[in-house]
């Protein structure tokens, strides 16, 4: 019998917040399949990418198991050493390194040993799929359920993501401070607009 993501032993041993993973699952989701309709550095991705995104989403939080500061690093750790049932030890490994991009410094084959450990492509898999975890992050910070699509356009210097919203605007603060890793990945700017 296969498990679901949500019945994997470390998001029912770890995440303390589920209803904050799930979220930022839903928003990770839809930011991918709107960068991959319209922005041309998303285009062709692997097919498992989303399913490496949604583990990442769902267990993004663990480490604050460990502690609150470096929870990002311990997530991954936490990740890497109990594995994931059904994966192998590589993709194991992609998906502890989108996990923990999604906050602190990018990726770095100089300073992060388990990040030059991967090989090229998955090297730029995990830090376009880990810009994507960040932005996610950024746009539950709210915690209020607000975002019902998203969509993407690439022009000539930027890629404007267009949000719709359920009633009123939320803050985007949060958000606009975690889309630097996109706008590195992307080598343009962001602008969060809404429909």
């Amino acid at each position: 019998m296969n498990k679901t993501m949500e019945q994997t032993n470390l998001y029912e041993k770890y995440c303390k917040n589920k209803e904050h993973a799930q979220e930022v699952k839903k928003y990770a989701v839809m930011i991918l399949n709107a960068l991959a309709r319209g922005v041309k550095v998303f285009e062709n991705l692997p097919q498992k990418s989303v399913e490496y995104l949604e583990y990442a989403a769902l267990l993004h939080d663990i480490g604050y198991a460990v502690e609150k500061k470096s929870h990002h690093k311990h997530a991954m750790n936490i990740i890497i050493d109990e594995g994931i049932d059904g994966f192998s030890k590589e993709e194991i490994l992609i998906i502890a390194n989108i996990a923990r991009y999604h906050r602190g410094s990018f990726p770095d084959i100089n300073k992060h040993e388990k990040f030059a450990g991967l090989s090229q492509n998955a090297q730029v898999l995990v830090s376009k799929l880990g810009a994507v975890l960040r932005l996610a992050d950024g746009l539950d910070k709210p915690h209020k359920n607000l975002i019902l699509r998203l969509k993407a356009e690439e022009t000539e210097d930027s890629v404007e993501l267009y949000l719709k919203t359920i009633g009123f605007k939320p803050n985007l603060k949060m958000a606009e401070g975690k889309k630097d890793l996109l706008e590195f990945v992307l080598q343009k700017k962001v602008k969060l607009l809404f429909m």
